[in-house]
Parts: structure tokens; sequence; C-alpha cells
């Protein structure tokens, strides 16, 4: 299927998003970032090799549009480039807490998706939280999938749920930066070497989360497999809840959808 993909900004969530698809070699032609900004297109363009244009008319081009500014800007965006775009293309926003009705209200009978991606997107192994508005035909959700399902997992929810979706997929990584780094030091204070201890620790949180996925099993179930009766894990395990392991995360995943209104 021929189809063209434009981006608005190019931005640090633009760029982990187009290197992720790029990895696909038949992506690089599909692809069109737009914005003011000529030398930092350029400057996008560089180790990409994707086409950038200042001319929001090239948007007229494209069957899917993701704007990528800054939730405080996107709706005005939306109304500078309204006219360059065509009524049957998809509008993607990615900005988190603005809604779907208040872009309808700049793009009225409009096909709109709101779009949570995180930070893995880069290495096709992000997440994309999505919610439409009642424009989207199953077509148009097709195709949105085939091209970001490229990326990592594709999840569409509706959209009262998007608000907690920073705390869930779009913030995480967070979470899993941080225990790889406190595993990582841990490791260096008995003697493995630093690059090494991440690597490991990196992979150790990979595999448990490959386990998950592909076994389907609940988590209490692969723990139980790893924590023997008497054994060491078993007692780290215990110092994880005696030190409210468990309860940080969640209470941190409070915090952000706190912090996330809409």
């Amino acid at each position: 299927m021929k189809y063209k993909l434009g981006f608005i900004g190019a931005g640090k969530m633009v760029n982990h998003i187009v290197k992720g698809l790029l990895k696909d070699s038949e992506m690089q032609q599909n692809i069109l970032v737009t914005g003011r900004n000529l030398n930092k297109l350029e400057k996008f363009s560089a180790d990409k090799g994707v086409e950038v244009s200042t001319d929001y008319s090239r948007l007229s081009e494209c069957d899917i549009i993701v704007n990528g500014v800054s939730s405080d800007q996107i709706l005005g965006v939306f109304s500078e480039v309204k006219e360059h775009t065509r009524k049957d293309s998809v509008h993607i926003s990615i900005a988190a807490g603005v809604t779907i009705s208040e872009m309808e209200t700049i793009l009225p009978d409009r096909k709109i998706i709101r779009n949570m991606p995180n930070i893995a997107v880069s290495v096709q192994e992000g997440v994309m939280i999505m919610s439409a508005n009642d424009h989207l035909s199953e077509t148009d959700r097709q195709l949105t999938d085939d091209i970001f399902s490229r990326v990592g997992t594709v999840a569409w929810v509706e959209e009262s749920l998007m608000k907690y979706t920073p705390a869930l997929t779009g913030s995480s990584p967070t979470y899993g930066f941080l225990m790889i780094e406190a595993m990582a030091d841990q490791a260096v204070s008995v003697g493995f070497p630093r690059q090494q201890a991440y690597k490991l620790a990196a992979q150790a949180i990979i595999g448990a989360g490959r386990l998950v996925l592909e076994t389907e099993a609940h988590p209490a179930v692969l723990k139980d497999q790893i924590t023997t009766s008497g054994g060491s894990t078993i007692q780290g395990v215990m110092e994880l809840e005696n030190q409210g392991f468990r309860n940080s995360i969640i209470q941190a995943m409070k915090a952000i959808n706190n912090a996330n209104g809409k």
C-alpha cells in the first residue's frame, strides 16, 4: 500500500518515532517532516535521509499527519496547517493532555487520533496507546496499525483512559532505567565493570518482560518459579517488600496520573 506519513515538528519524540520506522528501509520514501526552522529540519534529516520541508502545503500529500509539537502549541499549529491538509487525512496528536474534543474545535469533521508513544519506539520495542474520534474508519485504523506496529505494540483504548497512559507506558521506561542503574551500581560495587553491569542488568529486565509477553503467565507465577523455598531470591523479594518496592511504583504512577489532568 502506498501512503505518505507526514510529521509536524522535529522534536525528541518525533525523532524517536522516525528512528524506529527507519529500521524498515522501505519507510524512508514514505516520510515527510515539516516545520518552521529549516536548519533544525536539515540537522534532523542529516543522519536519516528523510525528506524535510518548511512548506506546510506539502502536508496535502500526506495520508497520516503526526503533529509532534508541544501541548501548548498544538492547537495553534493545527489551525495553521488545517488549510494545507486533505479532508480525508488522519490527524494524530502526540501531545499529552490535549483532548480529542479540543482538537475537534479546530478540525471539525476530521479524523483525529490521540496517541501516547514512549521512547522505546526508537528501537522498535515501544508502546503506542491510541484513542480516536468517530470519523476514523476501519481502513484508517488498519493503516495506522500497519505503520506504527513497526515500532512496537499498538493498543486502542477509550479516551477516558488516555490520561492514565503516561504512568503506565509513557513515563514508565524511567522506572526501568532507574532499576537498571541501581542494579548496575550494586554490581560495580562488588567488582563488575560498569558497562558490563549495565548490559547484564538491562538484558535481565528485557528477559523478564519477554517472559510475561510470550508465556502470558501471571507475573506472580513467574516470580514463584524463581523464588525457591529457603533460597536467596525470596530473601531479596522480602527485602523489596520491606522497602516498599511495589508501593513505590504504585505511588509514582499515581503522582504521574495526578499531574496529567486530561
